[in-house]
């Protein structure tokens, strides 16, 4: 009986161990047979990123430390929400075999619309076509430049060819318990208010539109950036200064420009500039490249003089409760033949 559980034993041991080197054998195959998709020595020395999607297409280009987008008067990329995505999921994809060689499939895959091209600082160009999603669902079907026959991919990421979606509209941004102090200056008049410590309410009359306002301003994301030199942009005028300074002793002082609409019931076109008092802060960058349109929501909550932020937000005329029936039953008229109480 000990002889045939020991025999049983081994006999189960070797049956697992044919398994796990079966199972590594099998695994090590298709890793051996899907290349990267780009070469890794291509990330490690690149100098440019061109992305085509559809009827646009955008270049990044790396000027020392930092990227720009090409098209957008230099300005900084959005790194963290745009070009980092993209390059990770360039460096995860792989090649998976060949997809199809016919004309008429490769037509059907729909790989003119979107391209991406890599440049290296040694001139090295790396481009590669993407198509629909393959049929299996694993990514897009590609093709490397110079091949006559589309491969399949587990490439997914998002390919974003408009260059406005490419730059980095957040000029400035901190935490509005960060704030201590606020001051905002008019041609009438001006208001400032600090904070004791971090966290802590302002204090004082103005202390409550402040605190609204000091949490619109502590993050600043302008809607598009337009020529330095664009006409709408020189002639506005200015209406009002912010100036935000933070515990650790950092100043942002943002100027707001409006310009009147030209037609009744359009909304007035407002602008803002940044300067922050570190120089090496994206934003001085920036405000040297292009001016930036304010969004419509920011335009609206910011008082155009001393006087209207005194006012306050419009308070809506109180209307009257109309006299709603009481539910329930109607009550009960006396009987004629009782006199009423």
């Amino acid at each position: 009986m000990r002889n045939k559980t020991l025999l049983i034993a081994t006999l189960v041991l070797g049956l697992v161990a044919f398994a796990v080197v079966r199972l590594t054998r099998e695994s090590a195959a298709p890793s051996a047979a899907q290349p990267p998709l780009v070469d890794p020595a291509v990330f490690g020395a690149l100098k440019s990123l061109t992305v085509k999607a559809g009827p646009r297409s955008v270049t990044i280009v790396k000027n020392g430390e930092t990227w720009a987008v090409q098209e957008r008067f230099g300005l900084p990329a959005d790194v963290e929400n745009r070009l980092l995505p993209l390059i990770r999921g360039l460096q995860k994809a792989r090649q998976h075999g060949q997809l199809t060689a016919n004309p008429k499939r490769l037509e059907k895959l729909g790989l003119t619309e979107s391209s991406v091209t890599l440049v290296t600082t040694e001139g090295r160009s790396v481009g590669i076509e993407f198509g629909k999603q393959t049929e299996d669902g694993l990514g897009n079907a590609a093709r490397l430049a110079g091949q006559a026959f589309a491969i399949r991919t587990d490439f997914t990421a998002h390919l974003e060819g408009d260059p406005t979606s490419w730059v980095e509209l957040t000029l400035s941004s901190a935490k509005p318990a960060d704030v201590r102090t606020i001051a905002l200056e008019w041609k009438d008049g001006r208001v400032e208010l600090s904070r004791k410590a971090a966290g802590a309410p302002f204090e004082g009359k103005d202390a409550p539109a402040l605190e609204e306002l000091a949490a619109t301003l502590a993050t600043l994301r302008a809607a598009d950036a337009v020529a330095k030199n664009d006409p709408a942009a020189a002639k506005a005028t200015k209406f009002v200064t912010a100036k935000l300074t933070t515990f650790d002793g950092k100043v942002v002082t943002t100027t707001f420009t409006k310009l009147a609409a030209e037609k009744a019931g359009e909304p007035a076109k407002v602008f803002l500039s940044v300067a922050h008092s570190d120089a090496a802060h994206p934003a001085n960058t920036a405000d040297k490249l292009a001016a930036f349109t304010a969004p419509s929501w920011l335009a609206e909550q910011l008082p155009g003089s001393l006087a209207d932020f005194r006012k306050g937000p419009e308070q809506a005329t109180p209307v009257a409760p109309s006299l709603l029936p009481i539910p329930g039953p109607a009550p009960t008229p006396p009987s004629p033949l009782q006199p009423g109480k």
